[in-house]
């Protein structure tokens, strides 16, 4: 029992994983496109198209993107055992 509750729990932290990794990818390659992705896709919370659909705001965007990217690489490597 003990054994699937593991799995279980790994299996819904890769899903989460992936859900983060795609958006963080998104966001680096198009922020429009990022702000575009149906809500249920896209983990926008209280940014809005109208509110950062500027050089600056698209800007952010990409950071806020290569961020979320950066620490899923970083978990994936240390969790490499390297």
């Amino acid at each position: 029992m003990a054994c699937m509750s593991h799995f279980l729990l790994l299996a819904f932290a890769s899903l989460i994983g992936a859900y983060v990794f795609f958006n963080a990818t998104v966001m680096l390659i198009s922020p429009k496109l990022w702000f575009r992705l149906p809500s249920w896709l896209a983990i926008r919370g209280t940014m809005t198209e109208r509110k950062y659909a500027n050089r600056q705001g698209y800007r952010l965007v990409r950071i806020l993107g290569a961020i979320f990217f950066a620490a899923i690489v970083w978990m994936i490597y240390s969790l490499s055992g390297k």
